[in-house]
């Protein structure tokens, strides 16, 4: 079920915007030359919050142990062998939608 992430208008090509939707936290990214995506908001590897995540535009890096992901397609860049969960993600009426319901967010087990 979509529910209401942010207003379409705080998006921002090359940048990031934190959301609660359906008690799951979600980021929802606009990658430069890209289309806004939504993805998990926890760090696969120790389920840190990637809300305060560096985002250059085109690399997301959480702060906590510095991982890497690619904005457009939430694959990891360093190390390789994961990737952020994307949630399917629409713009209706100004406001960003995202539906968290069939989606399990992605976890490295240690």
């Amino acid at each position: 079920m979509f529910a209401k992430a942010c207003d379409e208008t705080d998006l921002r090509e090359g940048k990031y915007e934190v959301a609660a939707v359906n008690r799951t936290l979600v980021l929802v990214v606009w990658p430069k030359d890209g289309q806004p995506r939504a993805f998990q908001g926890m760090c696969p590897h120790a389920k840190e919050p990637l809300a305060d995540a560096f985002f250059d535009g085109k690399v997301l890096t959480c702060r906590h142990h510095d991982w890497t992901f690619d904005g457009a397609s939430g694959a990891c860049i360093l190390p390789t062998k994961c990737a952020l969960a994307e949630y399917p993600l629409k713009i209706e009426g100004g406001e960003v939608l995202v539906d968290t319901a069939d989606v399990l967010a992605n976890y490295i087990a240690h």
